[in-house]
């Protein structure tokens, strides 16, 4: 989960610090690599909860998404505005992806500090 994370954090540095459409598009692999953590996170989740908590868990996390979907579109593009407007002090286009980027690696923390609590099943279990 953490590779696939960090794949999708280095392509959007890149997409947002690409000076050219093909340095842009030499970052798509990279981002492609993130498809890896969803499922992941998954698999980590599910054997966080009791089986009995299942559909509660797909619950919590499409209402999660549903949160997401709504705020996204207008942070992103909030962003973007902001650092391309007649008034910006900083003209920065790819601010947006460099937003998603720093957001990747704050969920990547956040993961690892999940992960790496005890009975997580990451092999740090006592006994």
């Amino acid at each position: 989960m953490l590779a696939g994370l960090a794949c999708g954090a280095a392509g959007f540095l890149a997409y947002g610090l690409a000076p050219t459409g093909t340095l842009f598009l030499a970052a798509v692999p990279v981002v492609a690599l993130w498809g890896i953590a969803s499922p992941a996170a998954q698999g980590i989740m599910s054997r966080l909860v009791a089986p009995t908590q299942y559909g509660e868990l797909q619950g919590a996390n499409g209402a999660v998404m549903g949160v997401a979907t709504m705020i996204g579109p207008w942070m992103f593009a909030a962003t973007f505005a902001w650092f391309i407007g007649d008034g910006a002090r900083l003209h920065v286009p790819g601010a947006a992806f460099l937003l998603a980027a720093l957001l990747l690696v704050a969920g990547a923390v956040l993961a690892r500090s999940v992960t790496a609590q005890p009975g997580t099943g990451d092999g740090r279990e006592t006994a």
